[in-house]
C-alpha cells in the first residue's frame, strides 16, 4: 500500500503542477495513468467517478479523490487530495500575486498568451478521452454532438445538460 500511496502523491503532485487553467487539463493523462498504465479502475470507473464529482458541488479536481479511495482506501484518497490541490494552490498565491503585479513585463504576458493555446488542447483531448469512453453507439455520438453544440451556441447552463443525459441514461433510452 505505500507504494500506491507514493504513487498517487508523486503522479498528484505532477497532475497538480501541469494543471493550467485547471485541473480538467489533465483529465487524459490521468485517466491513461489510473485506467491503463496501473489498471485501479476500468474506464466506466472513470467516466463515473468524474461524472460524479462534475454534478457534485466542490471543486472539479474531486475525481482524484475517489481514485485514490479506489487505490488505496482512505489514505489514497487523502493523499491523492492533497497532492492534487495544495501544489497548484500554493503556485496560485505565490506566482499570481507576483504576475499580478508585473502584468506590464512584456514576458509576462507573452507566457500568459502562450498557455492559453496549451489548455485549449489539453481541455480537448480531455474531452476527447471522455467522449471515446462513452460514446460507443450512434445516439450517443448523436446526444455528444448535439450537447456540444448547444452548449457552444447558447448561454444555456450546463447542469441541464447534464440533467437531460442523465435522465437519458436512467430511462434506458441511451
Amino acid at each position: 500500500m505505500w507504494t500506491t500511496l507514493l504513487d498517487l502523491l508523486l503522479h498528484g503532485v505532477m497532475w497538480s503542477m501541469l494543471a493550467v487553467g485547471g485541473s480538467n487539463v489533465t483529465l487524459a493523462d490521468i485517466q491513461h495513468y489510473t485506467v491503463e498504465t496501473r489498471h485501479w479502475l476500468t474506464a466506466a470507473q472513470f467516466v463515473s467517478f468524474y461524472s460524479i464529482t462534475q454534478a457534485a458541488p466542490g471543486p472539479n479536481g474531486m475525481a482524484v479523490a475517489l481514485i485514490g479511495l479506489q487505490a488505496a482506501g482512505l489514505p489514497g484518497a487523502l493523499v491523492s487530495t492533497l497532492a492534487n490541490c495544495v501544489p497548484s494552490s500554493c503556485i496560485a498565491f505565490f506566482v499570481g500575486g507576483w504576475f499580478e503585479q508585473h502584468h506590464e513585463v512584456r514576458w509576462v504576458g507573452a507566457v500568459r498568451h502562450g498557455l492559453a493555446p496549451v489548455t485549449v488542447g489539453l481541455l480537448a483531448s480531455a474531452s476527447f478521452v471522455l467522449a471515446r469512453e462513452i460514446d460507443i453507439n450512434a445516439m450517443r455520438i448523436g446526444l455528444t454532438v448535439v450537447c456540444a453544440a448547444i452548449a457552444f451556441r447558447s448561454k444555456l447552463n450546463p447542469i441541464w445538460l447534464v440533467l437531460a443525459g442523465a435522465m437519458l441514461g436512467l430511462s434506458g433510452v441511451m
